[in-house]
């Protein structure tokens, strides 16, 4: 049997995007306090596609902003001009976007015309969206600490409601899935979540076929399987903000598909989570659904380390990132 797989749940496409900057112009929303920015000017920007619009206040950006950057941002501090909001650290201002009205100006044109169906579902679902951009024009600026600074706070906003975050500045989409909260916690989030090689590329070239036998994928099982004690150790001393998932075969009848879990429990014979994302073979579950894996059948595991800025694991979506990257290539 031949396994399909996206490596991580990106595609590149050029869209009409309805902007934060074009938005706030006046178009559509009040207009903030926010200077705009000039149309051959990087958007400095992470967007969460959201299934539904959510409630946010200047109490709530400031406890986001706070447990982002570790250090307190008093209510006070955030410039409310709702359903925009400011905050400030010693890297510039950013702005902090909440709107309930899909971001694409034709979400169902737009997933007819897409090949991956996960991400399809996630932009004809989206009903409203939360960005966080950076306001500032510093040539000089070091944008990965930037993202870093946007990262964190995207983090503290994805829910269940997050179908995908999409990044402005590079045309890019990543899944909510079991990767995305690690993504954003690296030292180079933009470098994470877009890998290189894989920009500029069309959903089916993103797409990666290979055996069950290949004994390129059977290595990165074996690896995952013998390093699995870590993983239980790891999950066993776990923080607060850390998470875990883990991927193995789940049997409806006859069919078998391999799915990523999001862990929120381990026995002696099984783990148990909730289903990342929707299966393409399976037809009885949905993303979100409990369900639980054998030890026996895991063939990968990721977790977040406790500082939150890497993860550990991952084998086989390394070796699929490397197949994709060379596939680019040739």
């Amino acid at each position: 049997m031949n396994t399909p797989f996206n490596p991580s749940g990106l595609i590149n496409r050029r869209f009409a995007v309805l902007t934060t900057f074009a938005l706030l112009s006046g178009a559509l929303l009040p207009a903030a306090d926010i200077p705009a920015a000039a149309p051959q000017q990087r958007m400095v920007s992470l967007v969460l596609l959201l299934s539904e619009p959510r409630t946010l206040d200047a109490a709530a950006v400031a406890h986001a902003a706070s447990r982002a950057w570790g250090s307190e941002v008093p209510e006070s501090a955030v410039s409310a001009s709702p359903p925009s909001f400011v905050v400030k650290s010693a890297h510039g201002r950013f702005a902090i976007n909440n709107v309930d009205q899909p971001y694409f100006a034709d979400s169902g044109k737009l997933s007819a015309e897409l090949k991956d169906p996960t991400l399809a579902g996630a932009i004809q679902k989206h009903h409203a969206w939360l960005s966080v951009d950076w306001l500032e024009n510093d040539d000089k600026a070091d944008l990965r600490i930037v993202y870093q600074q946007i990262s964190q706070i995207i983090v503290q906003l994805v829910r269940k409601d997050t179908l995908a975050v999409y990044s402005p500045d590079t045309d890019q989409f990543h899944l909510n899935d079991a990767t995305l909260i690690g993504h954003l916690k690296s030292p180079d989030p933009l470098q994470d979540l877009v890998p290189a090689g894989l920009a500029g590329a069309e959903a089916a070239g993103n797409t990666v076929t290979i055996n069950d036998d290949d004994p390129q994928l059977l290595a990165a099982q074996a690896e995952a399987r013998k390093n699995w004690p870590a993983f239980m150790q790891a999950f066993k001393a776990r923080g607060k903000d850390q998470y875990f998932a883990v991927k193995g075969r789940i049997l409806e009848g006859e069919t078998s598909e391999y799915v990523w879990l999001q862990i929120n429990d381990i026995d002696d014979t099984q783990v148990h989570g909730k289903l990342d994302s929707d299966p393409e073979a399976l037809t009885k579950v949905k993303r979100g659904a409990d369900l639980h894996i054998l030890i026996a059948d895991v063939d990968d595991w990721l977790y977040s380390t406790g500082a939150g800025k890497d993860t550990q694991g991952g084998y086989t979506l390394r070796l699929f990132d490397e197949l994709a990257q060379a596939k680019q290539k040739n």
